[in-house]
């Protein structure tokens, strides 16, 4: 979810006054809001023409560039949605670096960048968020994801060890650590901690399936596939759990005498 909020900022040299900001701002989110993609696209454009360093002008631009990228994936161009994301992020960085007070809107930026695989700069404004809000776990937890599909084991522990700091009750955030301890050969914390990620939201079968994985990997494939096999069909006819059962099946191989 790409989150938004709006700040104060210091005043900017521009060819408009803040009545006529907020009165172009105003009327391209009317037109949003009725589903008029392109007069709100027209109106937002021809304002950041005249307003390029305005932090308020520029998060309203990537409010309105990301809706039009929502409206092409469902109705029109792939290539089209791709470069209205891309443009969005461009204003966010610029919202970011014009704003005396960004808040959020560093962790929206850093998240639109993410998905976009803009690893760099993802990691660059996650960091920034992870400073900004220091009772916000979701920064570090994003980070960790980062560190951890890239197997930095030791850089994904360092940072889910910073999210869970600020929310010890998060269950993937515990999961996430349990992986990344079974990874780092820590057995009996990757398991005590997976198995307290999944008491808190034991229906969600995500985590059940990450639980699996911890123990696998911990030397217990017979637990795993215990969990594997409970899990709902469509999950346990896909190819990620077909995968884990088959490794843990070679591990049991690999152990018979």
């Amino acid at each position: 979810m790409i989150l938004g909020c709006k700040d104060t900022y210091s005043p900017q040299e521009t060819q408009i006054t803040v009545d006529q900001r907020r009165a172009s701002i105003d009327a391209a989110m009317e037109y949003l809001d009725a589903g008029r993609f392109t007069e709100s696209l027209a109106i937002m454009q021809l304002l950041s023409n005249k307003d390029p360093r305005g932090p308020e002008t520029q998060e309203s631009f990537g409010i309105v560039l990301l809706a039009c990228a929502a409206d092409e994936n469902q109705y029109g161009d792939p290539e089209q949605e791709k470069a209205y994301r891309s443009l969005a992020l461009d204003a966010y960085i610029t919202a970011c670096e014009t704003a005396t007070s960004p808040g959020l809107l560093q962790l929206s930026t850093a998240q639109l960048a993410h998905m976009q695989g803009a690893e760099h700069i993802a990691l660059t404004y996650y960091n920034l968020a992870h400073d900004s809000n220091p009772k916000d776990a979701r920064a570090s937890f994003f980070i960790a994801q980062i560190q951890l599909l890239n197997k930095n084991w030791l850089e994904a522990k360092t940072w889910i060890d910073r999210s869970i700091l600020r929310d010890p009750t998060g269950p993937h955030a515990l999961l996430s650590s349990a992986l990344v301890e079974a990874e780092l050969g820590n057995k009996e914390v990757a398991i005590l901690r997976a198995r307290k990620g999944c008491s808190i939201q034991p229906d969600d079968p995500n985590l059940r399936f990450i639980q699996a994985r911890v123990l696998r990997i911990s030397g217990q494939p017979i637990h795993a596939l215990d969990i594997l096999s409970s899990l709902p069909n469509e999950q346990r006819s896909s190819d990620l759990v077909r995968e884990e059962i088959q490794m843990c099946n070679d591990v049991l191989q690999e152990n018979v005498p």
